[in-house]
């Protein structure tokens, strides 16, 4: 039986995707494990270190299927180091002459660290593909509803008209500047480390800087420009940045969820299949950006231990190593779960044009107040302007009289206003300001920037 909801049959896609939970599955990451033995012994027969022959031995075995997985449990359970087990189990699948030569000049974090990259090199890729195609969901979204006009909101109140598509470009440019952080942040952050017990790579000498270049070269990871046991930097660096995205994410959901209210309704998440409630058959409960906001709480909640991840005494400290164990599957994991249920909201959300219309109705004209203002700014002042549109506004609230009425009476306003201003500046569709042309400029450097991406890799 699974122990928590992560590995849960019944609830592990809930709180990350099948791809995430794959890069970081117990034999997927021995095999990492593997794999940094594989190309440390490969290296090392380039430079002679180790003869040619046995090397090549370790990494034709170097494959999880081939060990035990039962004895490294309990040889791990039994020293408490979990690379060990796997040197052991790999030396015993290949002849001693061979096996003399696994995890030569290494420690075992040199393998854990550089493992554990590699693993955050695969979810990174993972992570930038899931945010490219959400921010393409965006920019559909918010060409498609460029002009569909609603209320913008303020402290929770209605403020000025906005578009949807408004709303849904600025979500999509604040998308934008989270992705480059990830991608400016790849170089500095997938660096692997080698450097033997305390980073001085004294059991290799000066040859240990070409090996470790070349065993960096052959994973695929950045070199460290002195590679110590204790440099957490990077790990928080990306946990942390997923935090940032995981942030943008949950304020894009609370805005769905939030416009799917009884007394608002201006968009439904998707509904084929979905029971809102076991008691209340009418229930169309919006669970799906809920869980965006729920998993990104969850989520931020391992930013502490990732700053703790800095935090190291010595030349090295398992009171720091051993906690990414748990925290940086987990970011993963919820981040992609995240990303995955986002874009399911994206597309299958439903909009409604005519409540947004309705709602801004229900205000009787009061959220063109600042239209109103700035026409009569020229002639009155923009002050007195200010002072006269609040008491009408504040008499149009206190009677229930529509304030498109009550302005339409004022002599102040129709000496200087005609019939014809007044009406344009109390049309919502005027009073949107350059909303879809901020929609055009977002998408168009959406669509320019997804057309220069390199090839990820």
């Amino acid at each position: 039986m699974s122990s928590t909801a992560f590995d849960s049959f019944y609830f592990r896609d809930r709180f990350g995707t099948a791809a995430m939970r794959d890069i970081w599955e117990d034999r997927r990451t021995q095999q990492r494990w593997l794999d940094v033995e594989a190309a440390l012994a490969e290296a090392q027969a380039e430079l002679g270190i180790v003869p040619s022959a046995e090397a090549e031995e370790i990494v034709g075995a170097a494959h999880i299927e081939r060990l035990d997985l039962a004895a490294m449990k309990a040889e791990f359970d039994a020293t408490w180091n979990p690379v060990v087990p796997l040197v052991n189990a790999l030396r015993a699948v290949i002849s001693p002459a061979a096996g003399r030569y696994v995890h030569w000049g290494a420690t075992s974090k040199n393998i854990f660290d550089t493992g554990l990259m590699l693993q955050i090199k695969d979810a990174y890729e993972l992570v930038l593909d899931e945010v490219g195609a959400l921010a393409d969901a965006l920019a559909d979204l918010a060409e498609t509803h460029r002009e569909t006009v609603m209320a913008g909101r303020t402290h929770g109140q209605h403020a000025i008209p906005i578009t949807l598509g408004f709303k849904a470009a600025v979500w999509l440019d604040e998308l934008h500047r989270q992705r480059e952080r990830l991608k400016s942040a790849r170089a500095r952050i997938l660096v692997g480390e080698f450097g033997g017990a305390v980073g001085t790579l004294a059991s290799l000498g000066p040859v240990g800087l070409d090996l470790e270049e070349r065993l960096m070269g052959k994973l695929g990871l950045g070199q460290a420009v002195i590679p110590v046991k204790t440099a957490g930097d990077r790990v928080a660096e990306f946990v942390l940045l997923l935090c940032m995205l995981s942030a943008t994410l949950g304020k894009i959901a609370q805005n769905i969820y939030n416009l799917q209210q009884t007394d608002i309704d201006e968009v439904t998440e998707f509904t084929d299949g979905k029971v809102g409630s076991s008691a209340m058959p009418h229930k169309q409960n919006p669970v799906a950006s809920g869980s965006v906001v729920f998993l990104g709480r969850l989520l931020r909640s391992n930013a502490g231990p990732a700053l703790d991840y800095i935090h190291a005494e010595w030349e090295d400290d398992h009171r720091q190593g051993e906690t990414a164990w748990k925290f940086v599957p987990e970011v993963c994991l919820l981040m992609s779960a995240q990303l995955e249920t986002l874009r399911r909201v994206l597309d299958g959300l439903i909009v409604k044009p005519e409540n947004m219309l309705r709602n801004l109705e229900r205000q009787q004209g009061l959220s063109c107040s600042e239209a109103l203002l700035m026409s009569l700014a020229d002639a009155l002042g923009r002050d007195v302007a200010h002072e006269l549109i609040r008491k009408l506004s504040a008499q149009a609230v206190t009677t229930g009289v529509a304030f498109s009425e009550i302005v339409a009476s004022d002599p102040i306003v129709t000496e200087h206003l005609s019939a014809e201003a007044l009406a344009r500046a109390l049309a919502f569709s005027d009073q949107v300001g350059l909303a879809p042309m901020f929609v055009d400029r977002v998408v168009a450097r959406h669509r320019g920037a997804e057309a220069s991406d390199p090839p990820a890799g």
